[in-house]
């Protein structure tokens, strides 16, 4: 311990001791005890791994003393440099050295404190060699009138004391590594086609367009000499393990490979994905579902494979397994389903349903189309559906949800209805909103020729239009369109060593555009039951007076248009038993594309005299839009005839 009084008080104490008057006394013990405010670097161990690459990651266990200081916000900047150049930390305004990063202290409490700092070798030209790592403590000067320095900083080298540094040796040949660090299956639940609904027996990538998973997984990349890789994914149950088929970007087909880019070595890279089974592994689902178990699930694996002629440091990392709960397409909705709310909500807006298989796709029949179609003596069903969330919810996610039916039931001389919904819930930073939806249905009697029909659109919670009535005759057309920036959420993170509060929300346009009609006993509904085009809105405030910062973004949450075309004639019911139908739904469906950053200014120490200002930067998103393709739902049309 030090005392800024010992100096005024020394001659004193020797004029004290020299004196024949022992009246005056001066304790010492009391006077080197006199805590003061500080904080010093007491030791930096060396790793156990002792030798390193540039663009590897290096973690560091370090400890630090305080003395009466509860200061925030402190960082801790660590450097390289050559053990034949320490010297240069004091006396070069430009030491050769190599900065390592910042580790982020967010309290600092009295007494020894101990870290793990996660650090990074830069991508960069290191001459081979031994090297020793120096640390200083409080690098922005966050700390008012420290009394000391000196001791914040890697110390004692001239003399042979190396406790303040960490002694690493170089080694400048080629290095990469993959790292597998996250994978989510959407909403953590996954959810087939029952028997029947999808044939089981290709082996080959499937031919159909509409994702059977939808998810992302997180990957870093070690190392600059490497860039791109390729992904695998396979499922795996009851033992059996079968491959998937990634959708293929621009190529408008599924493929058993996803090629991937790394933009930068230093952070974890975001990659969505679109994932469809074929029929075998569907029939492997189907034999070891369970309808009377209260958990179903399979394990899905996902594989980084390095395609370059370098051999990889690390293959161990590559890959990760998470285990799916899934379910069956049922004739009700799972309680369980994480999106069992919206999806009997939708189901609860289809009226005069004779069956409400969820999302099932199939050719029953022998119709030209991916959704159910149930054709009985006197009725007939055809009906799709899809949900599936989009994004990372701790970042920014979409989860859209489109339902569509028509239905026929040969009494009191027909009755027909047909419905369209479209839905769509955003999540910000693990908060959800519910967005915007639109529906349209219409019910016709054949016996009375009249017709019901609603049509109902709500943004952010509140109701836009309500309308519903019976008629004799329609013919209507129902438009809204919503263009402004709405803030709906808030959190803060920290950048460094620099608190960053976001508001965030969307700006864009959301639109209806629908017509309903129904004359001579032909009822049609079509148009644009809702389109939208999104982009994240953000703003950002600091809360630390040393540092500015600010939101980086250009970046589409989702572009879509979902489109219906459907009519039933019942004139000719009554007269010659014969019923006339069509239903052509189809989605374009663009989401989660571009770059979506904060960034933050901040003094920074470069271990001797200046203080430049540094930019730091947390990328939430930094990726292409792999949700780029436009699928039909449903595609059919035909005729019965009831008195066969």
């Amino acid at each position: 311990m030090r005392t800024k009084y010992l100096a005024l008080v020394l001659p004193l104490f020797l004029t004290a001791c020299s004196s024949d008057d022992n009246s005056i006394k001066v304790n010492t013990d009391d006077l080197i005890n006199s805590d003061v405010e500080n904080v010093a670097l007491d030791e930096i161990k060396d790793p156990e791994q002792g030798l390193f690459q540039p663009g590897q990651p290096i973690s560091l266990d370090f400890s630090i003393n305080t003395t009466l200081l509860e200061t925030e916000h402190v960082g801790v900047t660590f450097m390289a440099i050559p053990k034949d150049k320490v010297e240069q930390l004091k006396t070069h305004d430009n030491p050769e050295g190599y900065n390592l990063g910042v580790h982020y202290i967010a309290q600092l409490t009295p007494g020894e404190q101990s870290f793990t700092a996660q650090l990074m070798l830069p991508n960069e030209e290191m001459p081979s060699g031994e090297y020793l790592i120096a640390g200083y403590v409080d690098s922005a000067r966050s700390i008012e009138d420290e009394q000391d320095l000196e001791d914040n900083a890697s110390r004692g080298h001239e003399t042979g004391d190396l406790t303040t540094y960490a002694q690493v040796t170089i080694d400048s040949s080629k290095y990469h590594d993959f790292v597998m660090d996250k994978l989510v299956v959407g909403d953590g639940y996954a959810i087939f086609p029952d028997v029947g609904l999808r044939e089981t027996t290709t082996e080959d990538a499937p031919e159909h367009k509409e994702a059977d998973l939808i998810g992302h997984f997180d990957a870093s990349k070690f190392g600059s000499g490497v860039n791109s890789a390729n992904v695998s994914a396979s499922i795996t149950i009851n033992g059996e393990t079968l491959p998937v088929h990634f959708w293929q970007e621009g190529l408008n087909h599924y493929d058993d490979k996803m090629h991937i880019e790394f933009k930068d070595h230093e952070q974890s890279h975001y990659f969505p994905y679109d994932i469809a089974i074929n029929g075998v592994l569907l029939n492997k689902l189907h034999q070891a579902y369970n309808a009377d178990s209260d958990s179903n699930s399979f394990e899905l694996t996902m594989t980084i494979e390095d395609t370059s002629e370098f051999a990889e440091s690390n293959t161990t990392n590559n890959t990760l397994t998470i285990e799916v709960p899934y379910s069956l397409y049922k004739n009700e909705v799972p309680d369980d389903h994480p999106q069992a709310a919206q999806l009997k909500e939708a189901a609860a807006a289809q009226e005069n349903q004779m069956l409400y298989p969820m999302a099932a796709r199939s050719d029953i029949g022998g119709d030209d189309t991916s959704a159910v179609i149930i054709k009985g003596k006197d009725s007939l069903l055809i009906m799709d559906f899809y949900a599936s969330l989009y994004g990372d919810k701790s970042k920014v996610a979409v989860l859209p949800l489109f339902s569509s039916s028509m239905s026929f039931a040969n009494v009191n001389g027909g009755q027909a209805y047909a419905s369209a919904i479209g839905t769509f819930s955003l999540f910000m930073f693990d908060k959800s909103k519910n967005l915007f939806s639109a529906s349209a249905y219409g019910k016709a009697d054949g016996g009375n020729g009249t017709i019901e029909y609603g049509m109902k659109a709500s943004l952010i919670g509140n109701s836009l239009f309500d309308e519903s009535e019976t008629l004799e005759a329609l013919n209507r057309s129902f438009g809204y369109d919503w263009e402004e920036e709405q803030k709906l959420f808030s959190t803060t993170f920290t950048i460094v060593i620099v608190p960053i509060s976001v508001s965030a929300g969307v700006k864009g346009s959301v639109g209806v555009n629908t017509d309903l009609k129904y004359e001579q006993q032909r009822f049609s509904i079509g148009g644009d039951v809702l389109t939208a085009s999104l982009e994240a809105y953000a703003t950002a405030g600091i809360d630390l007076l040393i540092a500015s910062g600010g939101v980086g973004i250009d970046f589409l949450i989702i572009g879509d248009t979902l489109s219906a075309e459907a009519y039933i004639d019942i004139s000719k019911v009554l007269s010659d038993s014969e019923l006339v139908y069509g239903l052509d739904i189809s989605n374009n469906m663009k989401a989660i594309e571009g770059e979506f950053y904060l960034w933050v200014k901040y003094p920074g120490y470069e271990f001797c005299c200046s203080f430049p200002t540094r930019e730091a930067t947390k990328t939430l998103y930094n990726t292409g839009a792999l949700y780029d393709k436009t699928w039909e739902l449903v595609s059919t049309q035909g005729s019965l005839n009831f008195a066969n």
